[in-house]
This record gives structure tokens, sequence and C-alpha cells, in this order.
């Protein structure tokens, strides 16, 4: 032991000086021991008086200190962190304990041991952002079929791309490249190629497709092939055809050379050979020849039957390739029409769903399967997508043609049978309550579940178009908080004045479709539901500015320019601006006057005032009013059509005592109730008195004698007849007395009497008699 060692040691108490000569000991330790130890140290490690001693066991062997790491199991390398993190030239030192781990494992053959000081190693890289990307020429060659020796590995080689790309990605091109060269390869150094490799496309595809593509590598794998390669060989190779699909040149590759081994793979005796064939073809499928698939007898089915027949009879890592390719495979009607018909599997695909995001205490490591979420979460995707009301990308000659080349669940969805999927949808949603399942997984909502996400927004999207009860059944599975959770984390708020709008956060065209079917959902959950009530973690006002999307662009402020970011706006179908107003009016139907005033603020003078007027869509036009008639009684909305003073005030007024007379009876009952409602301020009773009320009596008389039989129109005009004669007797005598003269007025209120039973209609008309007392 050095002096200043010595010194150091001569500071801790006898209970440390004890502690950690039990660290520098050899001696075996029982588990129990190994933990209670650790605690010792780490808690030596984080005193700065009591770490100075542990950094000079670091500084003097550092390859003692990291078996005596090992003894105390220490994979976090926590003890590290803390005893260097603050020490001037930590760098220095992180860079030598890194070598002296390499130096280690060069000489440790034990897997075991290689996945601690790895763990290490990369615990280290983690915490201080130093690397050697160097040293993955060693680590590479540790590849093969040990599952935690591979993920070591793959952690590391994130790593070191993170921090030095290009260094990485030359030194991992050239590792492939030198084992490729070999003239032979034996067993083991075939298997660690082609895991290496394997495990590189997704990180980089360039590089691997450079290797994989190279005649040599050809070479290899057929030269196996040809020797009836043992099972393990299969596996890797089907694994390595299998990750370089995700490169177009790779998937030409793959069905030149390897073709006929995937068919014959499928027909295999042992089922993960088949799994990892079938999972290939269904990859492959696009671009496979038809004749190929023809001759060889290959169809979709057949390839569902060994994915299904394999997940129902197996729990093992393989299951996740069968999930897979079934999620591939129901791009593909046939098969999507299969597993809606599979009771059993749809049970399964639920369980595993809850079981990918199952929290399980393993050296404190939640464990969480996002990738076999992700596929399960597409497969309901896919199996529950019904024919899009919304839909009008199939008129675009270009989306037609793409269909006829590209097959999809989208281009073949009318093949299917639409009350099939629909009946499907509904036992999925009240039996399985799949959203109450969906909502309840832990990583759902996290950053790195995006994908997953956009999953779960399609399928809550096609439940929305089904009726009001399956809307209702989507609310109470808590589908309104994780649309609208998934709408404020993908949206960016702009404030202008008091008017606020809403845009993607994103250019990204897959967010801004997904956003879109939240967006629907959203106002189909509200049309269906009192908002007010289903309401708890959000304040509704949050869903104004995203409704007003669905309502399309603001024509008040087109100037000829699209801004990109607002494009999407301009494909918002007529169906998605009368759902949003819908849904806009449930909201305002029971409102406070300031979320009123709010919506108004945010829709009248941008949409309503020009939707009013949409005489080509009775909808929206119809539905536009009946919002306002929800909101009319707020003063800054009477100003808008009653402050005749102005132009625009006076036609808007004008346009609302003509369509009180149009052919259309829920339009006339809706303007018919937005004038009583009106009229309940004298103010405004007033102003029609005096600028409208013989046009107004004019059709009131014609309506009370040409539609009795609409209850639902004449109860909202008696009360606007009475709220008028209340005006008129306050405003003038004369327009009583001309009243009690008006002979069709008197016709049409005798017709009421004669052929109307409803006791709510006759009360305001007997009312009105004995006002103006007919002569």
């Amino acid at each position: 032991m050095s002096q200043e060692l010595s010194d150091k040691v001569s500071d801790l108490s006898i209970s440390d000086n004890d502690t950690l000569n039990q660290f520098e000991s050899i001696t075996p330790l029982t588990e129990q021991e190994q933990v209670d130890l650790h605690d010792k140290v780490t808690k030596l490690s984080q005193n700065p008086q009591t770490s100075k001693a542990i950094y000079e066991l670091i500084i003097n062997d550092s390859s003692k200190f990291l078996h005596s790491l090992k003894r105390i199991h220490d994979t976090s390398g926590v003890i590290v962190t803390h005893t260097i993190q603050s020490t001037t030239g930590s760098d220095k030192i992180v860079d030598n304990l890194l070598s002296c781990i390499r130096a280690i494992l060069k000489n440790d053959t034990d897997p075991e041991s290689r996945s601690y000081y790895l763990g290490v190693y990369s615990s280290l890289v983690n915490h201080f952002q130093i690397s050697n990307p160097q040293h993955l020429n060693l680590f590479l060659t540790f590849a093969n079929s040990d599952a935690a020796l591979h993920r070591s590995i793959l952690v590391l080689v994130i790593q070191n791309l993170k921090l030095e790309k290009e260094k990485t990605s030359e030194i991992i091109k050239e590792y492939l490249e030198v084992v490729c060269d070999e003239k032979y390869l034996d067993k083991e150094s075939f298997l660690n190629f082609l895991i290496v490799l394997e495990m590189c496309f997704p990180l980089l595809p360039e590089v691997c497709a450079g290797v994989y593509g190279d005649d040599k590598t050809k070479q290899h794998i057929m030269s196996k092939m040809e020797l009836a390669p043992d099972l393990e060989s299969m596996r890797y190779i089907l694994k390595l055809i299998d990750s370089s699909c995700i490169v177009e040149t790779c998937r030409n590759v793959n069905v030149t050379n390897y073709f006929q081994f995937l068919v014959q793979g499928c027909s295999f005796k042992n089922d993960q050979i088949k799994v990892l064939s079938s999972l290939n073809l269904v990859k492959l499928w696009k671009f496979i020849d038809a004749k190929k698939k023809s001759n060889d007898l290959i169809t979709t089915k057949y390839l569902a039957d060994i994915l299904i027949s394999y997940l129902k009879s197996h729990t093992d890592e393989y299951t996740e390739y069968a999930i897979e390719g079934l999620m591939y495979l129901t791009l593909y009607w046939e098969v999507r029409q299969l597993l809606r018909m599979d009771v059993e599997l749809i049970e399964q695909l639920l369980e595993k769903l809850q079981q990918s995001s199952t929290e399980t205490k393993d050296h404190h490591v939640q464990a969480f399967n996002f990738p076999v979420q992700y596929s399960i979460l597409s497969i309901f995707a896919n199996l529950t997508k019904m024919k899009d009301i919304n839909d009008t990308t199939q008129q675009n000659t270009a989306n037609l043609l793409k269909n006829v080349a590209t097959p999809t669940s989208r281009s073949e969805n009318a093949k299917e049978d639409q009350n099939e999927i629909k009946l499907f949808n509904e036992e999925l949603l009240t039996k399985y309550k799949i959203l109450d399942k969906i909502t309840k997984l832990k990583t759902i909502k996290g950053a790195s579940s995006h994908n997953a996400l956009n999953q779960v927004m399609k399928i809550i999207y096609h439940f929305s178009p089904q009726d009001k009860l399956m809307r209702v059944e989507l609310v109470k599975q808590g589908a309104i908080n994780i649309v609208i959770s998934f709408l404020l984390n993908s949206t960016t708020v702009d404030h202008k004045g008091s008017i606020v709008s809403s845009l993607p956060n994103s250019d990204n065209p897959e967010l801004i479709e997904t956003r879109v079917f939240a967006l629907r959902s959203l106002a189909r959950m509200l049309i269906a539901v009192d908002p007010h009530l289903s309401f708890k973690k959000y304040d509704i006002k949050t869903t104004i500015p995203l409704l007003k999307e669905l309502l399309g662009p603001d024509i008040s402020k087109y100037t000829g320019n699209v801004l990109t970011n607002e494009s999407y706006l301009h494909d918002m179908t007529a169906l998605d601006k009368f759902e949003s107003l819908l849904a806009l009016t449930n909201i305002a139907s029971n409102a406070s006057p300031e979320l009123k005033k709010y919506i108004i603020a945010q829709t009248f003078d941008s949409f309503l005032v020009n939707f009013i007027v949409e005489f080509d869509d009775v909808r929206i036009q119809q539905a536009s009013w009946e919002l306002i008639a929800n909101m009319i009684t707020e003063p800054i909305l009477l100003a808008k059509f009653f402050n005749i003073q102005q132009t625009e005030n006076k036609k808007r007024l004008d346009l609302v005592v003509t369509l009180l007379n149009s052919k259309n009876v829920k339009l006339q009952c809706i303007l018919a109730g937005l004038l009583v409602n009106a009229t309940e301020f004298d103010m405004i009773c007033e102003v029609l008195v005096t600028s409208e009320f013989d046009h107004l009596i004019g059709i009131i008389t014609e309506i009370l004698g040409g539609q009795t039989n609409e209850d639902d129109l004449i109860l909202p005009i008696a009360y606007l007849l009475v709220n008028l004669v209340y005006g008129a007797a306050n405003t003038s005598e004369t327009l009583l007395t001309n009243l009690a003269s008006n002979t069709k007025l008197k016709e049409s209120i005798a017709q009421v009497l004669k052929v109307v039973k409803n006791r709510e209609i006759l009360q305001p008309i007997l009312e009105v008699m004995k006002m103006i007392k007919f002569k």
C-alpha cells in the first residue's frame, strides 16, 4: 500500500477501513454479503472525505479495483462515477478505466463476465460521455448467440455512434469487410459475422447494405446453405435477411438469391425456421413476382396460418417475429378477414398487449416490449379500419394508380364486408374493453412510444364513426383523455391578439395525418356526450382551437399563399366542418358566459360569417346557425346581428329573417329559436319592432297558417310572436291596433287553435290573443 493511500485510509473510521479491506479481499461472498458490501462501499463513494480512499484504489491498481467491483456486482458502475465525477482530470481516469476493461476482456471468455464488464464500460461511457470506438474491434468479436452479451454490445455500438459517429461507422465497416474478405469462415466466425451485420443494419443501413450486397457475403451464405446448415446457422441467416429488408436494394438481393431458401423454410420441420421464413416472405411479398408466388403455391393466407399456429402454441421470443409478420399481413384484406374470425387469436393478442407493458423488478429495471406493443396495436388498427367516410383520396387519379401498384388496406377494403368489421369493432370495444386496456399501458404515454400512440389514434378513429353508443363507450374507457394528451403533445399554439390557433408541431406527414384522425375522433366524442361532465382532467376550453382546425383555413386571412404548416387545413372535408360545428354547439349549449365569449371570438369572424351563407352545403349552414343560436344571448354576438347601424350587421339580420321563411324546416326551427332567445332582451325586441316588424309578422302568419303539423317550429314561432307583440305594445299603440285588424294573422291563429293540441303551443297563442284583441 502506497504512503498516500495509507494516509487516506488512516483518515477513515475503523468500520470504513474494514469495509475497504472487505472490498479488496478475494474471499467469495454470499448474495446477501454482496448486497450489504455494495451498499457500504456506495455510501463511502458518496462522501467527499471517504471517497478519496476509493479514488486512490482506482489510481493505484485499476484492474484490481475493477475485479473488486465485479465481486460485489456493481453492474451500474455507480461507485466509480460517484468517486471520480468531481475530481480533476476525470476524463483521463475514465479513459484509463475503459482501456483497463478492454485489457481484462481480451483474456476473459466467460459470457457472464463479459456482459458484466461491458455493462460497467457502458455506464462509464454514458455518465462521462467519453468513448473509444477502437475498442469495438475487440467487443464485436464477442457477438454470439448469448442474448445478454448481444444487448451489451448493441448498447455500446449505439453509444459510440452517438458520440463519434463517423469514426465508429468506419470501424464497423472495416470489421465487417475484413471478415467478409476471408475465403472461408468456420461456424463461429460465420455466426459472428451474421450477428454483427444483423445487429448493425438498423443503425448503419448504408454501410451494412454495401457489405450485404457484396458477392463475397452472398458466397459465404450460399455455401452454408448448400451444405445443409445447422439450425442455429439457419436461424441467424434468416434473422439477417429479416434485418436487411429495411433497404430496398437488399430486398432485391433477397428475392433474387434467397427466395427458394425462404419457401423451403416455410415447410421445414422446425417451427422457428418456419416463422422466420414466413416473416421474410411477408416483408418481401410486394417485391416477389406473381409467377413465383403461384409456382410455389405461397399465399398470404398460407403465411398467416404458419404465424398464427406458432403464436397459439409457443411462448418464446419467436412469438415476436410471428406478431410482426401478422402486422404486415393485415395490410391484405383476406388476412384481415381471417384474423377477425379467430376469437382465440384476438384474445391472445390482447393478453400479449398487456404483457408488453408490465412492470417487473429485475435489478430495478422495468421490462417493456415496445416492438411487440407497436406490432399488436398496428394489427388492431388494420383490423378495425372501415371504409373512411372522410376519405376523399379515392377520387384522386394519382392515388387510384398508386393503390393499383401497391395493395394496401385502403385500396382493398372495398372487398370486405363493412357490417362484419362494424360488429368486430363493437365486440372489441364493448366486450374486450380494448381502449381501457390501452389507456392502462404504462408505456403508451411515454416519449418513446409515439409510433404506438399513432396506432392508438387510428384505432379510436376507426371506432368513432359508429353509433352514439360506441362513442359513449370510447369516452367511458378514457379515449378523450388519451386523444387530448396526444393532441397537446403534438401541437404548437399561436396567439395573435384574441385569436388562438393550434397547429402541428412537426411537418411530418404521418403525424399530421394522425392528428387529423385525433381531431375527428375528438369532435365525434364531444357530439355524443355532455362535454362538461366528461372533462375532468383537462379544461374544456383547450378543445376549442383544436376543433377549429377541422373548420379548415381562415378565409378572412387568405392572401393567396398557402403556408406549409397550414396546408393540411385545406384538405378538411365538409364532414369535418359539420362535425366540428356540432361539437362546438354541444359545448356551447351549457357553457359559461366566459366560454361562450371565447368560442365566439375564435369562430365567428373567421368562419361562421361565411358558413351561414353556405347555401351549397345545407348541413354546414344549418349547424353554423345552431351554434350561433346557442350563444346568441351573449352581448358580443347580439351586436353582430342587431346593431343595425353597421351595414354588415343589418345584412346578417336580413338574412336571419329571410331564412326564417325557408323551405328547410330544421333551419326554420333553429332561427326561430335564435330570435326567441334574442328577443328576451327588450332592446333587441325594439330593434326588430322598428326595423323588421311587418316582415316578421308576415312570415310568422304564413308559418302559423301553413305549417301547423310542425310542432317543433310552431312552438318557438308562438313565443317569438309573444315577444314581438309585447315589444310592439311597448313601442307603439298603433302597431297593436294594426295587428288587431290583421285578418290573415287572425285566420292563422284560428288554424293553430283548430289543429294543434299541444298545450305548450296553445299557451303563448292564447296570450297573444288576449293582448291583440282581434276585431
